[in-house]
């Protein structure tokens, strides 16, 4: 059975873990239909109560400020938000300067070092290789 840590979290942790994904997704200046999908997968996937979920993506077009986020929230909660930072990063298929510059700061707020950084962005490469497979094996692509 598959369960995150999220879905413990309180409401106001998931509505800080769910203001970073926006801050991420925001940071290069262009939302993509790849970016909203995976923060709506991971407010789902959190649980999160819909009428949160319109607050949050009315925060889109204004994303909150980070220090705000990150210094109310445990080191627990920018952890997990650290490891999906880099998934939204990551689904439009590449990096963006900003972005980068985002995680580190979730990384430092957290306490996580460059090793376990490093570790998250090969995880996340190994994620999306072994998602590409499922094609393959359905012959989709």
């Amino acid at each position: 059975m598959y369960v995150d840590l999220t879905v413990d979290f309180t409401p106001d942790e998931v509505k800080g873990y769910a203001q970073l994904m926006i801050i991420v997704a925001s940071a290069d200046g262009a939302l993509v239909k790849e970016e909203l999908a995976i923060i709506e997968a991971l407010m789902g996937r959190a649980m999160m109560h819909p009428e949160m979920r319109v607050d949050l993506r009315n925060m889109l077009e204004k994303p909150p400020q980070l220090n705000l986020v990150l210094e109310r929230l445990t080191s627990i909660v920018l952890k997990v938000a650290l490891r999906d930072a880099i998934l939204v990063a990551a689904v439009d298929g590449e990096y963006d300067s900003e972005e980068i510059k985002i995680i580190k700061q979730i990384a430092k707020a957290a306490g996580v070092k460059k090793p376990q950084l490093s570790a998250l962005f090969e995880w996340v490469k190994a994620g999306w290789e072994w998602h590409i497979q499922s094609f393959d094996h359905l012959g989709l692509v």
